[in-house]
């Protein structure tokens, strides 16, 4: 039976007390790697008032948690403990730090006889590590970048963090760019203290040699990709934690109409159950990955795009950087999301409550930089001060105040719809500019996942190139069916009696006032 036969994960389950049922399977799939399928011979039929069926039961104790990495860390001396400590003494390493370390670990190819043994043949979770895919396994003919027996799809792209650097450049003007270009960055700066730490381990271990003394980039770069797409939240008692749930982490993604499964956490296990509804011989299981999430989402955690014509949804994620000292009191990034779904399109940007008031209206803010730590920010809106509060406490105390207000609620909404307007004109102009970005010394280990901007070949870089024109092509026609929503709420919004009225006022200039510029511009008008 070959080491790549995915029915030795059914025999490893067992060992694990993973209960799986009967009539599943696991199995390749043409499309991204392994899947999850019902392999009964009569269709599954379940309806809204049955209990639904588990298809699939793994113990919290199996779960790759952080705790219960360190507590099989225990069992295998100290070398595997040194790896799972923080470079900061005092310290604790995150819980996504020790997951993504323990992954690196254990697929690593070592050679010294003492390494092999706990990284593999004393690994519990060695028989399922196997098959981890890998977006390296077909670039490259060196034993250590064959990190797996199975890779992915031959049709499916690389995840964006395996782009080379010209790929990542054609983002630019994307909601994809500016994440992705700080996680290939995190990503460098995080490998080059890890690798000083994984050397200073591993070259104390007899019969350690360069191999196993040194760790890839492309590595680490995989372990990353592995845990962020794997990752799920989990209750533990009155605290949340994460992990990676062995097996139901091969459920693939599908869009809501076509999803036939999803994930039920208890006290013990997480568990597959079947939804309502029927399940043919031979169907594939799927789930959600999440319904919200855009194109842009999608593939930077998970590295495929959806189909969203499929979904009937589509939505981009954009991070503004207006505001200045506003995004102090905000205490967050602030994002502007826009969605489009069977033809209706909405947007949402709390931020803008902060950004559509102004001083004129009784807005202030006052910020107090200390010797140490970020300054105090103080907001007084109208005449009453309310010091330390910030985030959402902050929107709300706006909505409150100014939401309720009768002749000025239209006038705001007004002040957003022209704000988002000039947003999306801006950034569909960085479409259409899709500038270049030359990437400087900071983005040395990108260089590392390729040679040159053709490794892996001219259909792998083709696959690249149409994602990212896909990506591009959506989010331009979002940003165009938000225009003409803008435009719509902006000319009806201009004839009410408030806005009306309030620019009346405006125009009222006390006497010996010079005349009004002929360059004011609405917003400034509405301001």
């Amino acid at each position: 039976m070959a080491l790549s036969d995915p029915s030795l994960l059914l025999s490893w389950a067992k060992l694990q007390d993973i209960d799986i049922h009967e009539s599943v399977e696991i199995k390749s799939t043409p499309h991204s790697g392994l899947g999850i399928f019902y392999s009964g011979t009569d269709p599954l039929v379940t309806s809204e008032d049955e209990e639904p069926s588990t298809l699939m039961s793994v113990p919290k104790k199996v779960i790759l948690t952080a705790e219960n990495i360190r507590t099989f860390a225990l069992s295998y001396g100290t070398t595997l403990q040194e790896l799972l400590k923080s470079e900061e003494e005092e310290e604790t390493l995150s819980e996504r730090a020790t997951i993504l370390r323990f992954l690196l670990f254990s697929l690593h190819q070592f050679e010294a006889p003492k390494l092999k043994k706990i990284a593999k043949d004393s690994n519990c979770y060695a028989a399922y590590l196997n098959f981890m895919p890998s977006p390296l396994s077909r670039q490259s003919d060196d034993p250590q970048r064959l990190l797996s027996a199975l890779s992915l799809s031959d049709s499916q792209p690389p995840p964006p963090t395996f782009w080379t650097p010209g790929q990542i450049s054609k983002t630019v003007g994307t909601s994809l760019y500016s994440p992705l270009a700080a996680k290939v960055r995190l990503l460098s700066s995080e490998f080059e203290l890890f690798s000083s730490q994984w050397r200073d381990v591993f070259q104390k271990v007899d019969g350690a040699c360069e191999n196993d003394v040194e760790i890839s980039f492309e590595e680490y770069v995989r372990a990353d990709w592995l845990v962020a797409s794997r990752l799920m939240e989990l209750p533990m008692g009155d605290e949340l934690s994460i992990g990676i749930i062995p097996l139901i982490d091969f459920a693939n993604h599908s869009v809501p109409c076509h999803i036939n499964a999803q994930y039920e956490i208890t006290d013990v296990a997480v568990k597959l159950v079947i939804l309502p509804g029927r399940v043919n011989p031979g169907d594939e299981l799927l789930i959600s990955y999440g319904p919200s999430k855009g194109s842009s989402e999608i593939l930077f955690t998970y590295g495929f795009l959806i189909d969203s014509e499929d979904a009937g949804r589509e939505s981009v994620k954009m991070r503004v950087r207006d505001g200045g000292v506003l995004q102090l009191v905000y205490g967050r990034p602030p994002v502007a999301e826009f969605v489009v779904s069977d033809g209706e399109v909405t947007w949402e940007c709390e931020f803008l409550w902060l950004l559509c008031v102004t001083e004129e209206d009784g807005f202030e803010v006052s910020v107090a930089q200390r010797v140490e730590g970020p300054p105090d920010v103080d907001i007084s809106i109208r005449g009453r001060t309310l010091s330390g509060v910030r985030g959402q406490g902050a929107v709300e105390a706006m909505k409150e105040e100014y939401g309720n207000d009768g002749k000025m609620r239209d006038v705001l909404e007004l002040r957003r719809v022209l704000i988002l307007e000039r947003w999306v004109s801006g950034w569909m102009e960085d479409l259409a500019r899709a500038e270049i970005r030359e990437f400087g010394e900071e983005d040395q280990h990108i260089t590392e996942l390729a040679e040159d901007d053709t490794k892996g070949g001219g259909k792998e870089k083709d696959l690249v190139d149409g994602v990212i024109e896909t990506l591009r092509q959506r989010e331009e026609r979002v940003y165009l069916l938000v225009l003409q929503e803008l435009e719509k709420s902006k000319q009806k919004l201009a004839k009410s009696d408030a806005v009306m009225a309030y620019l009346a006022a405006q125009n009222e200039e006390p006497e010996g006032e010079d005349e009004q510029s002929p360059e004011l511009t609405e917003a400034d008008e509405l301001r």
